[in-house]
């Protein structure tokens, strides 16, 4: 029979404070634990005994080891952190990366000659030659008188004039008959602190996640990486992106339909899924590395449709049917792209800024280094000669300061914009999310000029308005103020749901002369790219062209004795032209009559203003410049406000120096 045998283990347990932490609190708990649990042991407490000795040796322990315990776990939290190097790991870990450096930036003016062209035998007429307008490769260098480098990035064709690279032209010389001999070009480009820097790394054996350190400290950016086959390789944000936005020349061989509007959206955005990535990290020390992906293996550059076929293959085993999937990894790849073997790889990047980098204005006036795209082959032997004059007439200036320069980011900084980073997340959520997004979007994909979104929901509750009818014309304008967004031209684009819970995105453009009109097929195909990859799959966006009332301003003021009146009245016309600034008018805004009174009452010399009155010019009635939306102003006039109508529409003063006028009396 078996006997169980109870037993109990008595521990003699003894109480110990752990709430002492530094080096006086732990003496002093060592001595009263001495003495409450070894009374019989020792007894002399004094200063100079050599038990002091061990206590104090045991407190000096345990406050270094609580002092490391809560240095570690404040460093675990970027809002108390100090170490320059937890702050960056941080950083890094909520996406943002610290900047080592900031590039002085400006707008510079860049001058040619360029000889006049007759065109025409009757009634002739003379033009600029663009047969010598010269075309600047990227990265242009320049110099200010102090040595400072300064680049300009992008190409400067001096043969363009589109809203995006406009220039003027200005007669330089005319001969005994006063025909143009040269004319002076004028374009304007920006401009950037930088020196555009090459260097080649030879590498050998696949090594996963291979690391490249820059030679520089203060690196702007990567330009390009090519290895020795001209495979290139694409800078992303994080090795598992897989989907690369990247631009195309919008000319016919890249788009045969939509490359006729070139000179408003000279690019396409196109997305490229490639195996081919790195990112850029910086260390403590600020310096740069470029760090590649883990596979040793390379892909082509295609995009894979997702089918049973390959999505399948992560999920073969029974086991792994609950394993969570990427979207932008159909495959379930942990290579995170593919690292470069036996090559060479040209890396480029560019390096300077600093807070040496800001110079005054008109100091930057040297070009050290130019590249042309000009094709000259066809020239003659003359052509060419007086093609080298040309280009030597070229010159540079900035009329600003180049401002902006600054060293690494502190450690406050970094702190500081790593949690706002954090709380941007990248994503469309907010009104204010998407119009912000919509207006960053590169302007080389086309300029939106304004925007303004609203919910579809709203749209259809039925709401006739604050004001009925003021909409006048066809049937079909009416309807602005009832429930259908209806545009005369019926130019609704990208409409991708009629659910009363989509988004009414609404959007203006600017043409040549900076005036508002709807956005053409290419510019909306790019902003349908472009918000593409950050609204909600569940968002549904209507991107439909805004409306536009073109109005004038007609009033009447009287001026104090001892003014001249027509000096007077060029201001207060001046005031009017400023005051209805494009610049300053958005979706939905009402026209205050007061404020604008009072625009007109400040100038010096008026007296009073006895009459503003706004005008509405429409297509029908003043001609086919304006716009075919014809507005009821007296109707929509309502305590010395006009308000706009129900419909997202913008006033607009499409030429200030016509349609302004002002009268003496």
């Amino acid at each position: 029979m078996a006997h169980i045998i109870n037993k109990t283990f008595r521990t003699n347990t003894k109480d110990v404070n752990y709430v002492n932490r530094d080096f006086a609190s732990l003496k002093q708990q060592l001595i009263d634990f001495t003495k409450q649990y070894y009374p019989q042991s020792y007894r002399d407490f004094s200063e100079s005994s050599p038990g002091q000795i061990f206590i104090e040796q045991a407190a000096y322990v345990g406050d270094i080891l609580s002092y490391y315990t809560d240095q570690q776990f404040k460093e675990s939290f970027i809002q108390f952190a100090t170490d320059r190097r937890n702050l960056i790991n941080q950083a890094k870990y909520l996406g943002y990366k610290p900047k080592v450096t900031s590039a002085a930036a400006t707008d510079l003016e860049l001058f040619q000659l360029v000889p006049a062209k007759r065109i025409g035998e009757v009634d002739s007429e003379y033009v600029p030659d663009d047969t010598y307008c010269l075309i600047l490769k990227p990265f242009t260098q320049l110099s200010s008188v102090s040595g400072v480098p300064f680049l300009i990035e992008e190409s400067v064709d001096f043969s363009q004039d589109t809203i995006f690279s406009p220039r003027e032209i200005s007669v330089y010389n005319r001969d005994e008959t006063g025909a143009p001999l040269f004319y002076l070009i004028k374009k304007v480009a920006k401009s950037y602190a930088g020196n555009l820097v090459t260097k080649q790394v030879s590498v050998g054996t696949a090594t996963p996640f291979l690391q490249i350190k820059l030679d520089a400290i203060d690196v702007l950016k990567v330009v390009s990486v090519v290895d020795s086959n001209n495979n290139k390789y694409y800078e992303v944000q994080y090795l598992a992106q897989e989907t690369i936005p990247i631009s195309v020349d919008n000319v016919p061989l890249t788009n045969q339909t939509l490359s006729k509007y070139r000179s408003e959206t000279p690019k396409l955005l196109k997305y490229l899924k490639t195996e081919n990535r790195f990112i850029t990290t910086i260390d403590e020390d600020n310096s740069t590395y470029i760090q590649f992906g883990a596979n040793t293996e390379n892909f082509d550059n295609t995009v894979i449709i997702p089918n049973p076929s390959n999505v399948g293959v992560a999920m073969s085993n029974i086991g792994n049917l609950n394993i969570s999937l990427d979207g932008t990894n159909v495959l379930k790849s942990n290579s995170y792209g593919v690292s470069p073997s036996n090559t060479v790889l040209t890396i480029s990047y560019i390096v300077g800024g600093g807070v040496n980098s800001n110079v005054n204005s008109q100091e930057i006036n040297k070009i050290t280094a130019v590249g042309l795209l000009n094709d000259i082959t066809g020239l003659t032997d003359g052509q060419v000669t007086l093609f080298n004059n040309i280009r030597n007439s070229l010159r540079v200036n900035n009329p600003l300061a180049a401002t902006g320069g600054d060293g690494p980011e502190t450690d406050e900084q970094i702190r500081q914009n790593a949690i706002a980073n954090f709380s941007s997340q990248n994503r469309v959520v907010t009104e204010e999310d998407i119009l912000l997004r919509v207006y960053s979007m590169n302007p080389q994909f086309g300029s939106i000029a304004k925007a303004y979104v609203q919910s579809n929901a709203t749209r259809q509750i039925a709401y006739t308005g604050l004001i009925s009818g003021v909409i006048t014309g066809s049937s079909a304008q009416n309807e602005l103020l009832n429930l259908n967004p209806l545009n005369p031209l019926d130019r609704r684009k990208f409409l991708e749901s009629n659910n009363p819970f989509t988004n009414n995105l609404y959007i203006l453009g600017y043409n040549l002369n900076k005036k508002l009109t709807p956005c053409n097929e290419a510019t909306l195909l790019n902003l349908k790219n472009y918000l593409s990859q950050y609204k909600i799959l569940t968002d549904k966006f209507n991107v439909i062209d805004g409306y536009v009332i073109n109005i004038g301003v007609e009033f009447k003021i009287t001026v104090f004795s001892g003014f001249n009146k027509r000096d007077v009245l060029d201001e207060c016309i001046t005031s009017v032209q400023a005051f209805f600034n494009i610049d300053n008018w958005g979706f939905n805004q009402p026209i205050n009559l007061s404020q604008l009174t009072f625009e007109i009452m400040k100038i010096e010399g008026v007296q009073s203003v006895i009459e503003v009155k706004i005008k509405n010019y429409t297509y029908d009635t003043d001609g086919p410049q304006y716009s075919k939306i014809s507005y009821n102003i007296e109707i929509a006039t309502q305590n010395n406000i006009v308000y706009p109508s129900k419909d997202p529409s913008i006033f607009e003063v499409k030429f200030p120096d016509s349609d302004i006028k002002g009268l003496v009396v």
